[in-house]
């Protein structure tokens, strides 16, 4: 079975999707490993004609290894006070001012008229968006094409956002999630026959059923059957909309029977031209779990990706260079602490960067979403009924949605 991990008394308890486990991160000893640190180096290699070439089972290098480690560990305290760590809300260092240049902004107008046409896609009405303001986007000078726009999706968005994916897009089928090889899935079906692609949720089932709501192990000598309160809270891990990644062999299948959303394609095109949204890996992390060191090099194009946080807040970190590298060379790491509502922006040379979410930081979740799905928009009265036992879910869960072009 292919999940996040999650890090408790000094071990390991999940899998990983996609990304290499460095199996010595937890073991290792730092100083021994600083001396052999320049086998497991990989630089990040030069772009040539229509192609990047880089080692989809490269190892990471030590160093940004160890500042997973750290961060990944550190209690919740000392993370707060830590001033290494990027965070807008708490303000910025001198350091992390000179580091972070604006070079851009989104106008209040243009954000309006994105997530009004998102919204009208999605329920088929929407209401004028008041107090709007220009989002800011920032990049850091060491870390070419590492942008930054904190608060980018409204509060309204980010409601409409998490339930298009854990309602919609998690009860379609043909999208692909970590307990699809292993169990039998009582999927719900249309919300209707004038709109099959359009899916009652999950979430209207009961947490605990003896009629039939489980999934059934298909091999049950191996596994238990999963109520539905086991699957949604503690089992569900990743999901892959659009054109499916296939985690074996890091590759992706064109043309499969998943598209990616078109609504929500509008939506992440609106914010970002450039991209030309054909997939989607989303990650669902409660407090505690975390995704290791990784990069994503199995797209065939050179377009950057839109990754996009709802719920309780994370730490990303992105490395750059070498264990032993020098001048431009150097190793770096940066960390940035992550809200609801903010996007990540990889391009440029940090598209191919090593990163990772060290941490899931729970009890952080804003108030308009930690209750979802209650208030869910656009619901009827009896979902909004078979919503209610399930109010909080959101309190403790932090969703990524990593948004990238595939093909050229």
């Amino acid at each position: 079975m292919i999940q996040l991990q999650r890090f408790k008394h000094g071990k390991f308890l999940r899998d990983v999707p996609h990304v290499r486990l460095v199996q010595n991160l937890i073991s290792m000893d730092v100083s021994a490993a600083s001396s052999s640190s320049s086998s497991s180096s990989v630089a990040l290699v030069e772009q040539s004609g229509d192609a990047h070439h880089h080692d989809r089972h490269a190892i990471p290098p030590m160093f940004i290894q160890k500042a997973h480690w750290h961060y990944s560990t550190v209690k919740k305290a000392a993370l707060d006070l830590d001033e290494d760590v990027v965070d807008f809300r708490r303000g910025l260092t001198l350091k992390q001012k000179n580091d972070l240049k604006i070079v851009g902004s989104l106008s209040a107008k243009r954000l309006e008229t994105v997530c009004s046409q998102y919204i009208q896609a999605r329920v088929g009405t929407s209401e004028a968006m008041e107090g709007l303001e220009d989002v800011t986007i920032y990049e850091h000078n060491d870390f070419p094409g590492l942008q930054i726009l904190p608060g980018l999706l409204p509060p309204e968005i980010q409601q409409h956002f998490t339930s298009q994916i854990l309602h919609n897009e998690l009860a379609n089928e043909r999208h692909k999630n970590n307990l699809m090889p292993d169990y039998n899935i009582p999927y719900p079906g249309p919300r209707s026959t004038q709109r099959p692609t359009e899916f009652k949720s999950f979430f209207t089932y009961p947490q605990n059923s003896s009629t039939g709501a489980n999934l059934v192990p298909k091999t049950p000598e191996s596994a238990k059957s999963l109520n539905m309160a086991q699957f949604l809270t503690s089992k569900l891990r990743w999901l892959t909309i659009g054109d499916q990644y296939d985690w074996p062999t890091r590759t992706y299948t064109r043309g499969g029977p998943s598209t990616f959303p078109p609504d929500l394609a509008g939506l992440v095109n609106g914010l970002f031209p450039h991209i030309r949204p054909e997939s989607g890996v989303v990650l669902l992390y409660s407090g505690k779990d975390y995704m290791p060191v990784h990069r994503d090099v199995s797209e065939e194009c050179h377009t950057a990706l839109a990754s996009f946080s709802l719920g309780c807040d994370g730490i990303f970190i992105v490395a750059r260079g070498e264990d032993d590298g020098e001048g431009e060379n150097r190793p770096r790491t940066v960390a940035i602490r992550v809200r609801s509502g903010d996007c990540i922006h990889l391009d440029k040379e940090t598209r191919w960067a090593w990163h990772a979410m060290a941490r899931t930081i729970s009890g952080t979740c804003p108030d308009f979403l930690s209750q979802w799905p209650k208030g869910t928009p656009g619901a009827t009265l009896e979902e909004k009924k078979a919503y209610e036992k399930w109010n909080g879910y959101m309190s403790g869960k932090r969703l990524n949605v990593s948004c990238r072009q595939v093909w050229e």
